[in-house]
């Protein structure tokens, strides 16, 4: 028998969950902006867009990225991050990236 994995979701345009709506590692999605969040160890609640982009369809088939860095953002020990474009970080935002990971922008 198949199973149905339904995640908190609302369709509701800009919303995004606050740290108390969502349990460690438990997924949050708003079906309206296309994003998916999560609340991650450190306690703040991370955002991936899930845009297919211009030209992609409804397949996907064009990976879109963010170019304004709106949030604070901290990689993992031994994680990479990867930006593609021109990056702009918000205003009272940063992004910290440590000795032991890499963050490329294409």
């Amino acid at each position: 028998m198949a199973q149905t994995l339904k995640l908190k979701r609302s369709a509701v345009a800009g919303r995004v969950p606050t740290t108390s709506d969502l349990q460690l590692g438990e997924l949050g999605l708003n079906t309206y902006d296309g994003k998916l969040y999560t609340r991650k160890d450190n306690g703040s609640v991370s955002i991936v867009e899930l845009s297919g982009g211009a030209g992609g369809g409804s397949a996907g088939l064009i990976v879109e990225f963010a170019y304004i860095i709106s949030e604070t953002v901290s990689l993992g020990a031994n994680r990479n991050g990867l930006s593609v474009g021109n990056v702009e970080i918000s205003a009272g935002h940063s992004v910290t990236v440590p000795a032991n990971a890499f963050w490329v922008i294409l």
